[in-house]
């Protein structure tokens, strides 16, 4: 229920500064080698990777004077841009630990 909420919060905040994250996972530079992929450590790590890179393609994009909007669109934007690389990714390893079932 709560997740709803502020799900709803961060998309009320994004409507109301006119922006979309759909763009932003294209900014995002993600560098990691198919080798990684092999092993539930090496997927771990790209993950950690995939969360790093969306708060470092998140913060650099966005810019708002309140407080409230820049959290709520910063944690809707970590969350897309998140959710977008690991469907570039495409690694089922990586799908599971994005789903919380590792």
């Amino acid at each position: 229920m709560m997740k709803k909420i502020i799900t709803a919060a961060a998309g009320a905040a994004a409507l109301s500064i006119g922006f979309t994250t759909a763009s932003f996972a294209d900014d995002a530079k993600l560098h990691y080698a198919s080798a990684e992929l092999t092993t539930q450590s090496g997927a771990m790590d790209v993950y950690r990777r995939i969360q790093d890179v969306a708060v470092q393609t998140c913060d650099a994009r966005l810019k708002h004077d309140s407080v409230v909007k820049y959290r709520a669109v910063h944690e809707s934007c970590v969350s897309n841009v998140v959710d977008e690389l690991v469907a570039k990714v495409n690694d089922a390893r990586v799908d599971s630990i994005h789903a919380g079932n590792v």
